[in-house]
This record gives structure tokens, sequence and C-alpha cells, in this order.
């Protein structure tokens, strides 16, 4: 009679699947073994989007060091040679002429030094350094929201070689047993066992087939998350641990803590109050420019041409030799109201642009964490409903082969016993991955630590 090893079953106990085997290598060889806590570390120490958003951080930080430093040093130097004809005599009596061109030429040298430093700008400056200071926030929010994708990534891809490494030991187990049959089935078929037929045959090769498409796809996923691990966590050779998949041990709180932690404590929502704070800082800006500003203002001057005789006295202008010492109080008042007003108005419609992106913003985070809420709780009655069809075909699995074995089933009644099992099989470890994953991503979207236990250590 037609009999299937029950070695793809004999693994299967409890809640486990077998292993996440990396192959015949042994833990003591081979590309070193990272868990998804190592391959957390990893990726914070390696990923570039983590070291640009710290560049960003360093480039605000220096934006507001300029707004604190700058405008207290707004002076400038200008120094000037050229060339002159000399002129001598007084102001009463020179004999030369107004313009002497004929006379040789000789070096003028000027020197200016002259600045401002601002007294009272009625709310410019504070205005410029609180919106340096929202751009701070905005890049540290930014960093936090870079670090939250980056673990959700790194998460996703290990569950996802999990996954594949499982389906993969799952296939391996079940092929031989189906090519097995197969073979016993032609060679009773050319016997002219009464007792198995054609279709026999094609309900066996119907179901290899789908366990060869089940296996290719199975290929597919474990080369595109292990590619995802080595780029994201930078570690070119690496194996996960060889431990099944497993259900991650979380307790799921109301939907609404999650959205109420999303609402006061994702990086996008600081990010977006940050860019409210900097735009209301603008608008300050604006309505300040209604108002003059007062600084200290102070001049150097100081002007030598050998050529041109020195006029000393206090009343007499002489552009040519000159020397000026000068300090006071200057008032700088821009007239320009009604072009102000358009400044403002505008600043203003910014303003109420950014409040209300905010408050859609708002909106679309809690219909999105109620989507991920939603998504784990599918995603965990899944599995339970997948585990316990797993249990019942797996009983199933076992009676029919036995069955075979004795002689009392067909083999028609095997290979539905055959595809049951593994597709439920299948179905429950992709029903582990959905949930580990939605779980991983209603942690990123509510910014709240929904279990601080990722994987369990296994034997």
């Amino acid at each position: 009679m037609l009999a299937l090893p029950l070695a793809a079953v004999a693994q299967d106990a409890g809640s486990g699947e077998g292993a996440s085997a990396e192959g015949a290598t042994s833990e003591t060889s081979g590309p070193p073994v990272y868990d998804l806590a190592k391959l957390l570390r990893a990726a914070e120490r390696s990923y570039p989007g983590i070291r640009a958003a710290e560049a960003r951080i360093r480039a605000a930080r220096a934006q507001l060091d300029e707004a604190w430093v700058t405008p207290y040093f707004q002076s400038w130097v200008t120094a000037g040679f050229t060339l002159a004809p000399e002129a001598r005599g007084s102001p009463i009596l020179s004999p030369d002429a107004q313009v002497p061109l004929s006379n040789p030429w000789q070096p003028v040298l000027g020197f200016d030094f002259q600045g401002a430093i601002p007294l009272w700008t009625f709310g410019k400056l504070g205005a410029a350094r609180e919106a340096a200071r929202a751009g701070i926030r905005a890049s540290e929010s930014d960093r936090a929201r870079v670090r939250a994708q980056l673990l959700y990534d790194v998460r996703r891809a290990y569950f996802a070689l999990q996954l594949a490494l499982d389906v993969q030991q799952m296939l391996r187990e079940g092929m031989p047993a189906l090519e097995e049959a197969i073979e016993r089935t032609d060679d009773r078929i050319a016997e002219g066992d009464p007792e198995v037929d054609e279709m026999d045959r094609f309900r066996l090769a119907a179901a290899l087939s789908e366990v060869r498409a089940r296996q290719a796809q199975a290929a597919h996923l474990e080369a595109s998350s292990r590619a995802a691990l080595q780029i994201l966590s930078g570690v070119r050779e690496l194996r996960v641990p060889d431990c099944p998949i497993q259900v991650v041990d979380a307790r799921l709180r109301p939907l609404t803590q999650y959205v109420s932690s999303a609402m006061s404590d994702r990086p996008e929502v600081r990010m977006l109050e940050a860019a409210q704070r900097a735009r209301e800082a603008s608008l300050d800006v604006a309505r300040a420019g209604f108002w003059p500003d007062l600084a200290l203002t102070y001049r150097f001057a100081i002007s030598y041409a050998p050529g041109i005789t020195d006029q000393t006295n206090p009343f007499i202008i002489d552009p040519a030799n000159y020397m000026n010492i000068g300090a006071g109080i200057a008032l700088r008042w821009s007239l320009d109201f009604w072009g102000n007003a358009y400044r403002v108005d505008r600043e203003s419609a910014l303003l109420d642009d950014v409040r209300m992106r905010f408050e859609e913003a708002r909106r679309g985070m809690e219909l999105e964490i109620t989507d991920a809420y939603n998504t784990v709780v599918e995603a965990r009655d899944r599995e339970t409903a997948f585990d316990r069809g797993r249990r019942e075909t797996r009983a199933w699995f076992i009676t029919a082969a036995q069955a075979v074995e004795l002689g009392t089933a067909e083999t028609n009644d095997l290979v539905d016993a055959v595809r049951a099992y593994f597709t439920a099989r299948y179905s429950h470890l992709q029903a582990i991955h959905d949930f580990n994953s939605a779980l991983a991503n209603l942690e990123r979207v509510s910014a709240m630590p929904v279990t601080d236990r990722w994987e369990d250590a296994c034997d």
C-alpha cells in the first residue's frame, strides 16, 4: 500500500513549527549569529539615515548659534587704494589747477571701519531665535522618526526571514514524501493495481507542483529579507538563530491609549508642532516690521594722500586726508507699512495653512493607528484560528497516513489530508509573521512600546 513518512509532522508538536534552520551549518562555524536585538543595535550604529538626521540636528543648532551671535557682529571694513594727482596749497591759495591732471600722480590710502549693535528690535531678534529653536526640535523629532521607521523595517525583515526559513523547512519535509508517493503510484499503475489510477497520480502531482511553487516563493522571500537585513544593519554576513517564528508576547491595550500616545509622542506630531511654532515666529517678525530698530552705531575712518596737502582746518572738507571717529544711537525705520501689511497677511495665511495641515495630519494619524490596531487584532484572531486548523489537519494527516498503510483508506484521502495539513501549517506561519509585523507597525505609528520581548529565547 501507499505510505508517506510521518517525518513531516514529527517536529510539529505543541505550538512550535519546527526551527528556522539556516542549513546544516552549526552555531560554531559560518557567519556570526545575529538575533533581533543585535541587528537593531547594528542598524542604529551604521544606518546612513540616522547619521543624516544627526547632521541636520547639528545644522539646526548652528543656525540657533548664528541667530544669537550674528546680530551683534554687524561690522564691516572697507579699505581702498588709488592714485590721484598732486595738489598743493590751502583753501585760499593754490598754484595748481582745480583738476591738476598734469601733476605727478601719488597714492591714496583709505580705511573705514563701521558697524551697529542692535539695542531694541521690538521682538525681531527673539522671534528669529525661536524659529531656530523650532528648527532644532523639528530635526530631533525627524531623527526619532527615522529611528522608528528603521526599527520597524528591521523587525519586519527579521520576521520575514524567519517565515521564509520555516516555510522552506516545512516544504523540505513534505516534498520528498510527495515525490515518493508519486513514484510508488507510478509503480502500482504499471503493475495494474486496481486500487490506484491516473486520477490519484494527478492529485499527487498537483500537490507536488503547489509545494514547489511555495518553495520558489519562500526562496525569494528569504533572499529579499536577508538582503534587507544586511543593508539596514550594515552586517554583510549573518545568520539568524535557529529558532522557529513565534508569536510575539504582547498584551494589547485599548485603542484610545495608542491614539493618545501618538498625538503626544509621535515624532511626526512634534515635527508639525515645531513647524507651527516656526510659522508663529515668522508672523511675529512680520508684525514687528511696523516698528523701528534701535542700534548703537560706531565708525572709524582714515584716509592718507602724501601728494595732496592736508587741510587741517576742521571746517574744511578734505576727501583725501581725514580721520573720523564717532559713535551714537541710530534709529532705522522702514516706512513700507502698506507692503508690510501684506507680509503680515501672507505669514498669517501660512500659519493657518500649517495649523490646518496639522489637524489634517492628526486625523490621518488616528485613522492610521485605528487601521494598524485592527490589523493586529485580525492577525491575532487569524493566527489562533489557523493554529487550531493546523492541529486538526495534523491529526487528519496522521490518521490518513496510518489508514493508507493499513489499507483502509484510499490515496486521494491521503492527498487531501496532506494538502490540507501543509496549507494550514503554511497559513499559520504566515499568520504569525503578519501578527508580529502588524505589532511592529502599531508601535511605530503609536509611539508606544507594545512589548519588551520581541523575541523569545529558544533551545
